[in-house]
């Protein structure tokens, strides 16, 4: 009965082994499968009415807390590609939500590539009025009354070294640009079109 159960026993304990050496090699599989895909990227989220588009940034426009670099941000802020729509009418409310990782940096908004405010919102979520973002674009146009077409919002998360007055002072178009661009950590792109 002895011999019996030695046996019983080492045939079950290698059978375990076999077992644990299989689950720690998937594991490992797994985990050096998920090492080479890219970390997702925070979402930015737009809503207006019923009507709500959430998404990653595009390829390349999102560095995981690095500086994307002027020139791939501005590239970044003027692609046309896979930018969401959402439909407005006058008196709608426009809202943004970003993660949590966004507003710990603080971010940006920009209406037609011009940003809405100076000061980085630190808030994960944030509303404005339709109306006063077609406003502010009037207010660039003195004297003429622009078309209210399809206007191109622009979420930029900044970095850390983000300094306002630095940018404002800059001696040319060229150093505000570099400046500005050059301290985008990541760009979500939607547009609002008028349904009025």
């Amino acid at each position: 009965m002895t011999a019996y159960a030695t046996k019983c026993t080492r045939r079950l304990g290698g059978r375990r082994a076999a077992r644990t050496s299989l689950a720690l090699g998937a594991v490992s599989l797994g985990l050096v499968a998920l090492s080479a895909c890219d970390k997702p990227s925070p979402h930015a989220s737009f809503t207006v009415g019923t009507s709500t588009e959430s998404h990653e940034a595009a390829d390349g426009c999102w560095e995981d807390g690095e500086a994307l670099g002027a020139e791939q941000a501005q590239s970044c802020v003027e692609s046309e590609e896979g930018v969401p729509v959402i439909s407005v009418e006058t008196g709608d409310t426009f809202r943004v939500g970003v993660d949590p990782e966004i507003a710990e940096t603080g971010w940006l908004i920009f209406y037609e590539g011009q940003p809405y405010e100076a000061e980085p919102y630190t808030t994960t979520y944030e509303t404005f009025s339709v109306d006063d973002l077609y406003q502010v674009m009037r207010q660039q146009s003195p004297g003429q009354v622009p078309e209210r077409g399809p206007l191109r919002i622009v979420v930029a998360q900044v970095s850390e070294d983000y300094d306002m007055e630095a940018i404002w002072s800059s001696a040319s178009q060229e150093e505000y640009q570099e400046k500005l661009f050059g301290s985008f950590e990541g760009v979500w792109n939607l547009e609002l079109e008028p349904q009025d």
